[in-house]
């Protein structure tokens, strides 16, 4: 997936951060990835399913980046 495409997804997650939404990210059809935005913040929770280890960011533009070294 393009870095501009997952940005454009965290965009209109941090966008509507009053509504629960949750994306996944996979490779070759597993998942890695669950991404959401906290409640009426801008920050974006990043959970890596294979560890369990959780990551919070302010910037989209770094959240784009992790999420694209994790899936592509």
């Amino acid at each position: 997936m393009k870095l501009e495409d997952i940005k454009v997804l965290l965009r209109t997650i941090v966008q509507y951060d009053t509504v629960n939404i949750t994306q996944t990210f996979t490779k070759t059809e597993e998942d890695r990835v669950i991404v959401r935005c906290l409640p009426n913040t801008k920050t974006i929770e990043l959970t890596f399913i294979p560890t369990q280890t959780v990551e919070y960011h302010e910037s989209i533009d770094k959240a784009a980046q992790v999420i694209a070294e994790q899936i592509n």
